[in-house]
C-alpha cells in the first residue's frame, strides 16, 4: 500500500490507542438493509429471545469520514461541506467507471492514484467501495472519526511506544526484505486484515471488503469481518454464570 494513499494513513494508527471511536462507530456501522429507514422517538430496539439487544444481520462501517480531522477543520461538517464530500465522491465514482477506450495504452502503474501497489497492481473503481456518506453522529455530521482529543487529531506517539518501534525496525533490519515468509506484513499473508477491520478498535479501511456480519447467543455475540474473514468472539454474560450453565456453543 503506498502511504501517500488516503487509505493507507488509517494502518499505522491502531496502535496507538486513541480514544473516543466507540461513539462514531456505532453510528456508522449500520444495516445494509436500513441506511434508508427512518425511526420515530418511540422506537425500540429489537431484543433477542434472551432479552439483550438483537445486533444480527449484515452491516457496513463505509464513509467518507477521515479517521484523523484535517488541520484547521472544526468538529462538525457544514450542509455545504457534506455535500460537497458526497457529491465530489459520486462523481470520482461516475468518471473512473466510465466505459474506457479498449485501444488505450497500459496504466501509468505506482503514479496512477488507484495503484495500491507500485507498478503492480492497479484497481479500477469498480472493485473500490469506500463509502458514499460521512459520519453522522448525534445528528451532525462529522469530519473525523477520532472525537479525542478535542481537536481530531492524531496525539504523538509516547516515548516507550518510540522505543518498541525503533526495536522492532532494527530488527527488521538485519534480514532481506525476502528471506522469509515471517518477514512480509500479516496482511500481505491474510493473516489478519489490512488496517484495523475486526479491531479493536473496527475502523473502515477506506477501500473495500469493509462489511459485516454478526450472529449472537446467549453468552456471545460473533462479529465476522469481510475482510480476511476475521471474526471476534465477544463474551455478554458474566464468566462465572457461564461456567455455572456448562458447556455451549455458538448457533
Amino acid at each position: 500500500m503506498n502511504v501517500d494513499h488516503p487509505a493507507a494513513r488509517p494502518f499505522t494508527y491502531v496502535a496507538i490507542g486513541v480514544l473516543g471511536l466507540a461513539a462514531a462507530a456505532a453510528v456508522l456501522i449500520q444495516p445494509d438493509a436500513a441506511r434508508t429507514q427512518t425511526t420515530s422517538g418511540d422506537w425500540e430496539p429489537p431484543l433477542t429471545t434472551h432479552g439483550h439487544p438483537d445486533l444480527q444481520g449484515n452491516w457496513t462501517n463505509q464513509t467518507l469520514t477521515p479517521f484523523e480531522r484535517p488541520e484547521g477543520q472544526g468538529p462538525v461538517l457544514s450542509p455545504e461541506e457534506v455535500a460537497a464530500i458526497e457529491s465530489g465522491q459520486a462523481q470520482t465514482v461516475a468518471e473512473r467507471t466510465a466505459p474506457v477506450d479498449p485501444d488505450r495504452p497500459l496504466p501509468p502503474g505506482g503514479e496512477h492514484r488507484v495503484c495500491i501497489d507500485g507498478a503492480t497492481t492497479c484497481y479500477d473503481e469498480f472493485y473500490r467501495e469506500p463509502g458514499e456518506r460521512v459520519a453522522i453522529v448525534n445528528g451532525e455530521p462529522r469530519s473525523s472519526l477520532v472525537t479525542d482529543p478535542p481537536d481530531g487529531r492524531i496525539p504523538d506517539l509516547t516515548p516507550e511506544a518510540r522505543r518498541r518501534l525503533a526495536e522492532a525496525t532494527e530488527f527488521r533490519g538485519r534480514f532481506g526484505q525476502y528471506d522469509h515468509p515471517e518477514l512480509r506484513p500479516l496482511a500481505e499473508r491474510c493473516i489478519v486484515s489490512f488496517g484495523s477491520s475486526a479491531g479493536p478498535p473496527m475502523l473502515p479501511n477506506y477501500w473495500y471488503n469493509n462489511s459485516y456480519t454478526i450472529a449472537q447467543n446467549e453468552d456471545f455475540v460473533v462479529i465476522m469481518a469481510e475482510m480476511v474473514h476475521d471474526a471476534r468472539i465477544i463474551p455478554i454474560r458474566d464468566p462465572q454464570e457461564r461456567s455455572r450453565a456448562g458447556p455451549h456453543r455458538i448457533t
